[in-house]
């Protein structure tokens, strides 16, 4: 299942920060829909829920507004409502953020005001957005915001009635209000001065018009100065705004200005704001001078601001929370990198000093030396969010892992907390070979609590569970699980689908699937002769029998295993009816062709894999081409690439979800020789690397030792077919311009050749 779509890829965030906002880049699909077994970049939905203290499972790779929030009920400080609200405000904010037209929204009041009046020439296009200037011409940002033409409305509805609909001097005023917004986009359009006849307060709105022409024109130092003109008109309507747009200029000086004058502007628009909000005269424009200071400031005194904000956040009936909280996650990704970054800087130690912001950085930090802070913070506070913390990263042959664990089990299940202690008592149990324990204490969780944990929770622990199997049914049994989600995941925001939206969708509600764990143990760590037992096993249901079957009989096919292949062709009959002709002809070819034979099932069957899926998986009818290439394997055109130094351990401290490693570990109730056997297989299954290539070969070789079988034909033409369809590599080019070489040489005059008028290099 895919769709095509565009979304914006641009966070609302740094507007807070800078002032002005940049365009969206577009992410254009198309995506595929595939599970979420386990939300790793925030918690499952709805978001109420987890605001409202069901908090799961801890992981370190939440966003860190939910690392926040996390943190605030393993403390015992939860939320009320009002907070609760505000914290789901902020999130789907976040997630759902879109771009809304401003273009077409923002002036609308202003084009209402204006067409009240008789007799104007029509209203000129107004843009919202600017773009910067060289070298920068290719960012643009929101140059005029809504209050403005709010303002101009309501200002105009006033002078109307002071100097009438029909007075010459409006329709002056409104040609200059034009001029004013012509700036909003581009150009540099400033009204002329009021005329002759016009009194004070029409000379005043001039000169405010002005002034804000030339601000919307991004000409700052000369708007500063004639709004400081107009401050100091202490008879003008727009003294105290111009006196706070000084401190605005300022601060677009700051943004859009050379870097080398930032801070000097960012401390001259902080002083004016100081001084606004000294003077009691200025109490109207008080409100928005706090706000805009605490802009001011956050780009300022960064650090100084994000420990005022640990502080508040920390504390119960926050008014302000989701200001303060979106404000504080934002600074830390200036301060401390962002969380999904590389580049993770060392916290400071006035940052360190506030537990909340020491803990969020612990916890999402890789290496002994976060284990060793993590232990000492809990050794010095025998606090829950440290023992989460320490109990996230210790081994089970840690001197303190004991203490830890003994901590552990004390935790009240009623407690928010419990989730996280219980998984982790698991897994050290379970790293440590202490299945019996581990399992029995699994066991009675599942029984107990497997319908009130959030779905994400409830997948890690079968995660654990399926490891623990102690035979073939129940590692069946744990290693499907139902989604948290159905996602297109179009741009990392594990945004669930509307099942709504489409039909296909719905039938996919309440399915289970493989998880990334249990695909890689049934194709790295199971045994075609386990798979082949799989493949009937009534413990999965039959849309995962399919999925386990066929990549059971490819895979027997491909590793010259006939027995094990033919063993399987009555359930793969019984599964995929529609191939019982193709199926049966493999069965009864003699055992020399039975090779080829599989091969030519394969060549008609595109969405046969020797491999199991995770997720939803393949869409497209097995037997059909699919739209986007994933056709005869398409995974084995990609290889894994070496982890760098350092990697593994970064991958396993990124989040608790389902890791690559921990599917690596053979199941317990194998044999040796099955364990060995697996290894054996799964190594010469990636060895036949590219399928469209292996296929190529395959039937290039059958065709020069069997010329006259009538197949040969049509499985070059499906061959050179594979090379356009599937997922090739630099080779690719070679071994189809061979296959179609071979097939109009020798078959010139065949159907098949007819049908092949091209080779494809890539």
């Amino acid at each position: 299942m895919f769709r095509q779509t565009c979304r914006s890829t641009a966070a609302l965030a740094l507007a807070m920060l800078l002032l002005f906002t940049a365009r969206p880049a577009g992410a254009c699909g198309p995506f595929s829909l595939d599970a979420v077994f386990t939300f790793t970049a925030h918690p499952e939905f709805p978001l109420d829920k987890f605001a409202a203290g069901e908090i799961g499972i801890v992981q370190p790779s939440f966003a860190r507004s939910y690392l926040f929030v996390s943190y605030r009920y393993l403390s015992g400080n939860g939320f009320n409502q009002s907070e609760q609200k505000a914290l789901v405000s902020l999130w789907n904010d976040r997630l759902n953020y879109s771009w809304p037209d401003f273009d077409e929204e923002y002036p609308k009041p202003w084009l209402a005001a204006r067409e009240k009046i008789a007799g104007l020439p029509p209203a000129p296009k107004i843009g919202t957005y600017r773009r910067r200037e060289k070298p920068n011409e290719y960012e643009s940002y929101l140059n005029c915001q809504q209050d403005a033409f709010e303002t101009a409305a309501a200002t105009l509805d006033q002078r109307m009635k002071k100097y009438g609909r029909d007075s010459a001097l409006i329709k002056d005023w409104i040609a200059a209000q034009d001029q004013v917004f012509a700036n909003c986009s581009d150009g540099k359009t400033i009204p002329a001065a009021a005329p002759p006849e016009a009194d004070s307060l029409l000379r005043a709105d001039r000169a405010y018009q002005i002034a804000a022409a030339n601000f919307y024109a991004g000409d700052f130092e000369t708007a500063k100065s004639e709004f400081a003109a107009v401050a100091e008109d202490q008879s003008s309507p727009w003294r105290t705004t111009a006196a706070y747009l000084i401190a605005r200029s300022w601060l677009r000086i700051a943004g859009l200005g050379p870097a080398e004058k930032k801070n000097e502007a960012l401390a001259q628009s902080e002083a004016q704001l100081r001084k606004l909000l000294d003077d009691r005269g200025f109490a109207a424009i008080h409100p928005a001078a706090k706000r805009l200071l605490a802009l001011v400031r956050l780009r300022l005194h960064p650090e100084e601001r994000a420990h005022e904000m640990a502080v508040a956040l920390v504390k119960r009936n926050n008014e302000t929370l989701k200001q303060d909280l979106w404000d504080y996650t934002v600074l830390l990704d200036q301060l401390v990198g962002d969380d999904s970054s590389d580049s993770h800087k060392v916290l400071s130690a006035e940052l360190q000093a506030d537990d909340l912001t020491d803990w969020i950085d612990t916890i999402e930090t890789a290496g002994p030396e976060a284990l060793d802070h993590a232990l000492q913070r809990w050794q010095g506070t025998s606090s829950l969010p440290w023992l989460v913390a320490a109990l996230g990263k210790v081994k089970p042959n840690h001197p303190q892992a004991a203490a830890l664990l003994s901590a552990a089990a004390k935790v009240d299940p009623a407690a928010p907390a419990y989730a996280s202690t219980v998984f982790h008592q698991i897994k050290l149990a379970l790293e440590a070979g202490k299945f019996a324990e581990a399992r029995s204490q699994l066991d009675a969780l599942l029984v107990g609590r497997k319908h009130t944990l959030p779905v994400s929770s409830l997948n890690l622990f079968l995660s654990l569970r399926m490891r623990l199997a102690k035979n073939l049914t129940e590692f069946l049994t744990y290693s499907q699980r139902q989604p948290a989600a159905l996602s297109y995941n179009d741009d990392g925001r594990e945004q669930p689908a509307d099942l709504s939206e489409d039909s296909e969708l719905k039938e996919l509600s309440g399915r289970t699937f493989f998880d990334v764990d249990g695909r890689r143990s049934f194709n790295e760590r199971l045994p075609t002769s386990v798979l082949l037992e799989a493949a009937e096993s009534k413990a999965l249901p039959v849309h995962l029998r399919r999925d386990v079957a066929q990549a059971a009989w490819l895979r027997a096919a491909l590793l010259d295993q006939p027995d094990t292949a033919r063993a399987l062709v009555p359930t793969l009959k019984a599964l995929f009816p529609e191939m019982k002709p193709l199926l049966e002809d493999y069965q009864g070819a003699l055992t020399e062709a039975s090779k080829f034979s599989a091969i030519y099932v394969w060549l008609k069957t595109p969405g046969f894999q020797p491999v199991v899926t995770s997720g939803i998986g393949r869409r497209t009818p097995l037997n059909e081409q699919d739209s986007l290439r994933d056709n005869w394997w398409c995974g084995a055109a990609f290889r894994p690439e070496p982890a760098a130094a350092g990697e593994e351990e970064k991958t396993e401290s990124v989040a608790l979800a389902v890791s690559e490693r921990s599917a690596l570990q053979s199941p317990a109730f194998l044999t040796v020789a099955q364990k060995t056997a697996a290894r054996d297989e799964y190594r010469r299954l990636m060895a036949l690397g590219s399928a469209p290539n292996y296929l190529c070969r395959q039937v290039i070789q059958w065709a020069a030792s069997h010329p006259d079988d009538p197949r040969v034909p049509e499985s070059l033409h499906l061959a050179v077919r594979t090379t356009r369809y599937g997922c090739t590599d630099k080779e690719s080019g070679r071994w189809s311009k061979a296959a179609f070489d071979l097939l109009h040489r020798r078959y010139a005059n065949n159907e098949w050749t007819k049908k092949t008028p091209y080779w494809f290099k890539d």
